[in-house]
C-alpha cells in the first residue's frame, strides 16, 4: 500500500497578476503560485498543491480596491472567480495578461496595443445559464452528524472539480431577471428524483435557460433535460410554472438517456411556445435552434463585432473560417463585395444560409473541415481572412496554408490567447507580422477573455 503524501505547509502569497485560469503571486521565497478565486493586490494564505497551484485558505490583507462579491455562494460555485475585483480592475489585468501572453514581457513597438473594451454590465449579462440537478449537495466543510437518509434533489452549479456534487442556489447574478424568475419557478416545487452522476439513477438532469431579449423585453427559452422515464405529470407541472414567467417564449423537453454529464439530447417535445431562438445584433435578426452556439454576452458580442470590423478594413472578399452560424461574415458583409464561410458543423452552416437569405445578404457558406476545404478553393482577390477557431487554435495545416496565402490582412479572434501566440509563430514563417492587438472582455467576473490580432505581411 502506497504511503500518503505529506500535506505541505501553507504559504503567504502576494497576488500581483491574472493567469489563464488563476490569479498568481509570489511567496516569501519568491516562488510563484497560482490560486483560484482571489483578487489581484490581495495577500492570502494558501495550501500548496500540484504544479505550482495552491488553494486559498484565508484572506490576510484585502486588495486596496477590493469589493464585496455579489453572489452568496462565491467561492463555492465553479463559475466566477473575480467578484472581489471591480470591473475596471478586472479588465486592466486581463489586458495585461493578453499582452504578456502574446507579446511577451518586453514592449513591442511594432504592435499597436489598443485599450481594453467591453460592455458596461458586470452582472446580468449572460444570455445562457446551464444548471444541473443532483442528489449530493456540496458544502464548504463536511456537515456535522450522520448523512440524511432521505434522498433530496438539488439544483445549481458544480463546485470546482466535483461533477458529482451541486452547489444549491436560488439564482445567479450573472443571469437576467427572467432567468432567475424561471429558476425560482422550478424550485417552487423541486422536481425529482434528480440524476445521480455516480449511480446513473434519477430522471431530472439539467435546466438550460437562454434569454435573447433585453432587460426591458426578455425573450426566454427554457430546456428541461431529463431521462425518458421522467414522470410526465411532474414535467407538465414544471413547464406550466415556467410558462407563467414574464417574457417566456418557449419550454422544450430534451431527453438524454446516456451517462455523460452533458446538457444535450433529443428534442422530444415543445411543451410551450416555440423552440427556436431569435437574436438581434448589429441590425441582423438571427433565428437559431434551441441548442445553437452563440456568444453568451449579447451586448459584449456587439463590441466584439465592432472591433473585428475595425480590424478587417474594407473591399474584396471576406473569408470567414470557423464561422459557426455566420455571425461575423453577415455582420461585416457591407464592408466587402463577397463573403465566404467555412464551418465543420452542418447545422450551423444551414443556419448561416437561412439567416443570410432572411437578412438579404449574399454569400457562400460551406460545411466541412477548414483544413480540407480551404486549399481546394479558388478564392477571388483581394482577400481578407478572419479566423475564429476553438480554444486549441488553428489546425496546423490551416496555419501553414494561411502563412503562404496571398491576402490583404489576417484577423485572428482568440478565446485562448496562448493559441494565438503559438499560431503567430507559424504565420511569421510566411512573413506575417502582428500590427494591432485588442482585448475584449465578454465574461466579467471570470478569467475568460477574447483577444483580436491583426496581421499583415512584411513586404
Amino acid at each position: 500500500m502506497g504511503r500518503r503524501g505529506r500535506q505541505k505547509s501553507p504559504v503567504t502569497v502576494h497576488l500581483d497578476r491574472l493567469e489563464e485560469k488563476h490569479t498568481s503571486g509570489l511567496d516569501e521565497r519568491h516562488r510563484r503560485w497560482k490560486i483560484r478565486g482571489a483578487p489581484v493586490g490581495a495577500v492570502v494564505t494558501a495550501r500548496p498543491g500540484r504544479k505550482q497551484t495552491a488553494r486559498r485558505l484565508s484572506l490576510d490583507q484585502a486588495s486596496p480596491e477590493q469589493v464585496p462579491p455579489h453572489c452568496p455562494v462565491f467561492g463555492l460555485c465553479g463559475g466566477c472567480q473575480l467578484q472581489e475585483m471591480p470591473l475596471a480592475a478586472q479588465r486592466y489585468h486581463k489586458a495585461q495578461f493578453v499582452q504578456r501572453t502574446i507579446l511577451g514581457d518586453e514592449p513591442t513597438p511594432s504592435v499597436q496595443v489598443h485599450p481594453v473594451r467591453g460592455d458596461h454590465l458586470g452582472y446580468g449579462y449572460r444570455n445562457k445559464l446551464e444548471l444541473s440537478f443532483g442528489t449530493r449537495q456540496f458544502h464548504a466543510e463536511a456537515p456535522i452528524g450522520p448523512p440524511p437518509t432521505e434522498e433530496r434533489s438539488f439544483l445549481g452549479f458544480h463546485p470546482p472539480g466535483w461533477y458529482s456534487k451541486i452547489v444549491d442556489m436560488d439564482g445567479c447574478p450573472l443571469g437576467t431577471k427572467a432567468m432567475n424568475e424561471a429558476i425560482a419557478a422550478v424550485r417552487e416545487d423541486m422536481p425529482g428524483p434528480a440524476w445521480s452522476s455516480t449511480q446513473h439513477t434519477g430522471h431530472w438532469r439539467h435546466l438550460v435557460l437562454r434569454d435573447t431579449g433585453s432587460p426591458q423585453h426578455p425573450r426566454l427559452h427554457v430546456s428541461l433535460v431529463t431521462t425518458s422515464e421522467v414522470d410526465r405529470t411532474q414535467l407538465d407541472a414544471v413547464a406550466h410554472r415556467i410558462a407563467s414567467v414574464h417574457g417566456i417564449t418557449g419550454v422544450s423537453w430534451i431527453v438524454n438517456d446516456g451517462v455523460a454529464e452533458v446538457a444535450t439530447g433529443e428534442l422530444r417535445e415543445v411543451l410551450h411556445g416555440d423552440a427556436d431562438l431569435v437574436f438581434e445584433l448589429k441590425g441582423l435578426r438571427l433565428q437559431l435552434p434551441h441548442d445553437a452556439f452563440f456568444q453568451v454576452n449579447t451586448a459584449g458580442a456587439e463590441v466584439l463585432v465592432d472591433t473585428i470590423a475595425e480590424a478587417v478594413g474594407t473591399g474584396g472578399t471576406l473569408i470567414d473560417l470557423y464561422c459557426g452560424s455566420g455571425l461575423i461574415g453577415m455582420a461585416l458583409s457591407s464592408q466587402f463585395e463577397r463573403v465566404l464561410g467555412i464551418e465543420i458543423h452542418p447545422g450551423a452552416v444551414a443556419c448561416a444560409i437561412q439567416n443570410a437569405k432572411a437578412n438579404g445578404i449574399e454569400g457562400q457558406w460551406m460545411a466541412g473541415k477548414v483544413e480540407e476545404i480551404l486549399p481546394t478553393l479558388r478564392l477571388p482577390t483581394p482577400r481578407t481572412v478572419v479566423v475564429d477557431p476553438p480554444r486549441v487554435g488553428l489546425h496546423p495545416k490551416v496555419a501553414e496554408y494561411l502563412s503562404t496565402l496571398e491576402m490583404e490582412r489576417l484577423v485572428y479572434v482568440a478565446c485562448k490567447p496562448a493559441s494565438m501566440a503559438r499560431d503567430a509563430e507559424i504565420l511569421a514563417q510566411g512573413g506575417w507580422q502582428m500590427t494591432d492587438l485588442w482585448t475584449v472582455d465578454l465574461f466579467p467576473q471570470t478569467h475568460h477573455v477574447e483577444a483580436i490580432g491583426r496581421f499583415e505581411r512584411v513586404r
